[in-house]
């Protein structure tokens, strides 16, 4: 789903969607540091990422920090979640927030429907979220 999010944001803005600047599987933090290290070394790095998650952020934060990059000098980073480490850090993360105990709800409740025998009436649903500025983003320059 945020991959298609994100695709469809390129499309309405006439980006094209480059398929080199997607790295997939970066939960793992020894992941995060191989891939973003590789990435913000590239002659042409990318002047902002969007990570799938808060705690890839913040690893992409730390790689940044050692390549000497300045977030969000150099580098704009926004994660997804909100955890609470994202405005705990000494540089406030920038994230997008999504409604998590109702998002666990509404999963307890197709569950529960489906442990008894039915079927959920959605088996897609899509919560609103909320974009949350903090430190970590700039305006493109």
């Amino acid at each position: 789903m945020r991959e298609a999010g994100y695709r469809r944001a390129l499309r309405q803005a006439g980006i094209r969607f480059d398929p080199a600047l997607v790295a997939v599987g970066m939960y793992d933090p020894d992941t995060v540091r191989v891939v973003g290290r590789a990435l913000l070394q590239q002659s042409d790095r990318p002047t902002a990422v969007f990570a799938a998650n808060d705690r890839t952020a913040l690893g992409l934060i730390e790689v940044a920090g050692e390549l000497g990059l300045d977030v969000p000098g150099d580098l704009s980073v926004i994660g997804f979640d909100d955890i609470p480490e994202a405005f705990l850090t000494a540089r406030p993360l920038s994230t997008v927030r999504q409604p998590i105990q109702r998002l666990g709800a509404e999963a307890a409740r197709m569950l529960v429907t489906m442990l008894a025998g039915g079927t959920p009436e959605a088996t897609h649903l899509v919560l609103p979220t909320r974009l949350i500025p903090r430190a970590t983003t700039a305006p493109l320059r």
